[in-house]
């Protein structure tokens, strides 16, 4: 049973945000200390976006809610006639707008979230005094179904309108605007598309009055306290002739169904068990979006995309994240299938950076492949699925090598900061030369030594010693060209020393520079460099606790990155306590709706937005650091609880995992601490016995220390007296630790 991690229901709090009064949510823990807590303070302007649909699904409908209306946005396209790989996407150029009124008087929307706390299934709420409009939105197998609840809470009758119009334009008429006695209850496309498509129907309401050419309505009268409902339907595929069929179908049926496979889908996966209601949500909502934006785009395959409009197109970046995520969560099916369009995007020559595709010039995407394939490795001992890539792999490195030569060249007697490095490549992410898109970019540089290390890696797990050699070379001397241009390419300011995009140079922005210690552990984390490019990126840190400049935007940030690149390092080197308050940060800078934009302006409610409304890696970096901060890998060590902050045990409730897959095998485990005696007790589970390190992290409020610990552990307590450790650890432990 994993029911704590599904439902999970959050005290709602209205607060101002920018243009308008905004759905809030609180965390629910309280500790000594001043806590860290969720309200999305810093969310940025409306509309805030949810994309609802079921599953890897090709029908998505873009739901952007406002306090003046909700749009309901969607195309008809999808990416099955797209060029596969391409950065090519669907037009949005389908919108209904939902509106409510109470006796003639328009109601405000003040209330969004996800149903149940992380579905991809958006509550809305129109409100006024006396009545409340209660929408309830998800994509099911055949429509986007949106259940339609009005409510009296007066003592008096009031007469209730919800209205949908179709803005601008004559495509999506009324028929009984045209002549009153046809249907009055629909909206047909007339131009754009066959002329009888459904465009929208309304099932329901005391009255369906005309209001407009393209518009229709439901309206009830409500007696004094009474509650009424109806249903919106965007049906994916239907026609006129269709319609009465479709008045009778059972769409109660349907839409519980479609939240069914919600819950089954998520309830697959690993669990975190985490005492604070909104980053619990947070991660299943996450995890949710990872499926949410991928979807079949051939015959073949199924890929993942960045974003749900403006980048829904497959890539290699976040769909590799999502590979990584899925795995250690057990998933390891839906990783394969959902990235095996990245690994077989490659050029005849072994070009692996998606040379027909997206990803093209952009030479970190070898590296990106090569992550998820060596977890998939790590995750489950797959050897045949590694040695399926493993040719791939090799023919990448090969590659890169011949590109590497080009750059072997010296400049008047004395080698150039970019000697041996990959030439000229698209930047992205923000790496400009100067104001140049392409460049030599030390991050790309990071990425693809990483792809010969995991080449290398691979040919000796596959026992291909030949190519192990060879591979060895390559990798040795790559390294090395990429060690010095780290060190002559530095940036000196302030006697510290950092990484940059471009060696030598400062401009572009701060990605990628300290992927150097996670995920590729190039550099050693407490490495001069690695210290100097934390203190530069903290140089300039927005109001609301977020690095600037970590992006496209010259003054603005993209949010993920706090997480992926600086969140991450600050865990491994073991300051917790700053790495947690970048997670409730990042969180505060989503919406209710736990999405975020691709990259913003550092305001509360900033209207300066780029990139898609709901871009993935934002959520992909909540999910990663959660899971890192409850199970993560070091070397030769397994860490439990590292990055748990210090309120979750303090709450009095259970945190912990379950069946969370690790290099040592699958982990769970449950903690709970008893402020009255100041103990946790708490067990572990393993599928296996392991040799390993293992040590569990007791963090709580003001860095309280451990007195005792229980004979029956089998454990001792570290040096720093938060820590149990145990040198090789059998399946199961259970123990009690007393604290001062």
């Amino acid at each position: 049973m994993k029911c704590h991690r599904i439902g999970m229901v959050l005290s709602l709090t209205l607060i101002g945000m920018g243009l308008g009064v905004q759905s809030g949510q609180r965390s629910e823990c309280i500790s000594a200390d001043h806590p860290l807590a969720v309200d999305f303070s810093y969310a940025f302007s409306t509309p805030h976006r949810i994309t609802v649909c079921l599953p890897n699904s090709m029908n998505k409908t873009l739901l952007d809610a406002s306090p003046d209306y909700l749009r309901m946005a969607w195309t008809y396209e999808n990416l099955l006639n797209k060029p596969l790989g391409s950065f090519t996407t669907p037009r949005t150029n389908w919108e209904v707008r939902i509106t409510a009124e109470v006796d003639g008087k328009k109601m405000t929307g003040t209330l969004w979230r996800r149903s149940e706390g992380w579905l991809p299934v958006l509550t809305y709420v129109f409100q006024d005094a006396k009545v409340s409009v209660h929408l309830e939105i998800l994509g099911g197998e055949s429509a986007a179904i949106s259940r339609v609840e009005v409510r009296n809470n007066d003592a008096r009758p009031h007469g209730v309108l919800v209205r949908c119009e179709r803005p601008g334009g004559l495509t999506g008429y009324n028929p009984a605007w045209v002549q009153s006695q046809w249907d009055a209850n629909v909206l047909l496309a007339g131009w754009q598309d066959r002329a009888d498509r459904i465009i929208v129907f309304a099932v329901g309401g005391d009255e369906q009055p005309v209001l407009g050419p393209t518009t229709i309505a439901m309206k009830w009268n409500l007696a004094a306290h009474a509650q009424k409902s109806g249903w919106l339907i965007r049906p994916y595929r239907a026609y006129h002739a269709m319609l009465p069929g479709l008045l009778q179908s059972e769409w109660h049926a349907e839409f519980e169904a479609a939240k069914k496979i919600w819950r089954a889908l998520i309830q697959r996966a690993a669990a975190v068990i985490i005492p604070d209601a909104a980053v619990q949500n947070a991660f299943n909502a996450g995890l949710a979006d990872c499926f949410v934006m991928r979807e079949q785009v051939s015959e073949e395959y199924l890929a993942g995309t960045p974003g749900t409009e403006g980048y829904r197109a497959p890539g290699s970046g976040e769909p590799a994240i999502v590979a990584v995520l899925l795995n250690q969560l057990g998933l390891h099916a839906e990783a394969v299938k959902g990235f095996q369009l990245c690994i077989d995007e490659q050029g005849p020559d072994g070009n692996w950076c998606d040379p027909l595709g997206w990803g093209h010039y952009w030479w970190a995407a070898s590296g990106f492949k090569s992550w998820p394939v060596m977890e998939h490795y790590r995750l489950t001992g797959d050897k045949n699925y590694l040695s399926a890539v493993y040719p791939r792999m090799l023919a990448s490195s090969r590659w890169q090598e011949t590109q590497r030569r080009r750059t072997r060249v010296m400049a008047n007697g004395h080698r150039p900061l970019t000697y041996g490095l990959m030439p000229r490549g698209m930047g992205d992410c923000g790496l400009k030369d100067e104001d140049d898109l392409y460049g030599v970019f030390l991050p790309h540089n990071l990425w693809t030594v990483f792809t010969d290390a995991s080449a290398l890696q691979a040919a000796k797990i596959l026992d291909q010693k030949q190519d192990a050699a060879e591979l060895e070379k390559i990798y040795t001397a790559a390294l090395e060209d990429l060690l010095q241009a780290l060190e002559n390419g530095a940036i000196a300011e302030n006697g510290y020393r950092w990484i940059p995009g471009v060696p030598g140079k400062t401009s572009g922005s701060r990605w990628g520079a300290l992927n150097a210690v996670f995920p590729l552990g190039i550099l050693p984390r407490d490495h001069e460099l690695i210290t100097g490019t934390i203190r530069k990126i903290e140089s300039r840190i927005s109001p609301g606790g977020i690095p600037i400049n970590t992006g496209w935007m010259k003054d603005g940030m993209w949010v993920a990155i706090t997480l992926d690149n600086l969140a991450e390092v600050l865990l491994l080197r073991g300051e917790a306590d700053r790495a947690v308050k970048y997670l409730y940060a990042t969180l505060n800078h989503g919406t209710p709706l736990y999405s975020w934009c691709e990259e913003r302006g550092p305001e509360p409610g900033s209207k300066e937005i780029t990139g898609d409304r709901q871009h993935l890696w934002t959520p992909l970096a909540v999910c990663r650091f959660i899971r890192d901060a409850l199970v993560q890998e070091d070397g030769d060590t397994l860490h439990l609880a590292r990055g748990a902050a210090r309120q979750w045990l303090n709450s009095g409730r259970l945190l912990g995992v379950e069946n969370m897959m690790s290099h040592f095998g699958a982990v769970s485990y449950k903690l709970r601490y008893s402020p009255v005696n100041r103990r946790v007790q708490g067990e572990i589970n393993l599928d296996r016995d392991i040799d390993a390190k293992v040590i569990l992290h007791l963090r709580l409020p003001g860095g309280r220390k451990i007195k005792r610990l229980g004979q029956e552990a089998g454990a001792e307590i570290g040096l720093d007296r938060e820590t149990i450790e145990w040198q090789g650890m059998p399946r199961s432990a259970r123990f009690t630790v007393t604290f001062e």
